[in-house]
């Protein structure tokens, strides 16, 4: 993946793009670990290695091997902000991902939320 962007479109592929030329070098499909493919991938980060998307109103995250398309790992964070409460808040889907400066934290937060959390993943991923 180096000298590449990566991009999503909401279907079960990753687009990688020249970054010079934006034209597509390569696209992979995703497939979760029910088998099912991954649709609907939606805010994407590059983080150890890996993609990084949370699903369109899922509240998962994915782990993905840009190489092969292969998830991972799944995480659940249904119960992170549970969405009866967050619609008390006006606050929507959970959709936002950010790398920090310390490889081990990531930030997540979603649409129209009034914050952010800190999270740390499994080591190995």
């Amino acid at each position: 993946c180096k000298d590449e962007l990566i991009v999503t479109d909401g279907s079960k592929y990753l687009h990688f793009w020249d970054p010079s030329t934006m034209a597509e070098k390569r696209k992979i499909p995703v497939t979760r670990l029910s088998g099912e493919p991954a649709v609907e991938m939606n805010e994407i980060e590059f983080w150890r290695g890996r993609v990084l998307a949370n699903v369109w109103f899922e509240d998962v995250l994915l782990v993905i091997d840009p190489e092969t398309g292969t998830v991972e790992k799944e995480y659940d964070f249904a119960t992170l902000w549970p969405k009866a409460d967050r619609a008390k808040h006006g606050a929507d889907v959970f959709n936002g991902i950010s790398v920090s400066e310390d490889p081990n934290v990531l930030y997540v937060t979603g649409k129209q939320w009034d914050r952010m959390f800190q999270i740390e993943l499994l080591p190995e991923l």
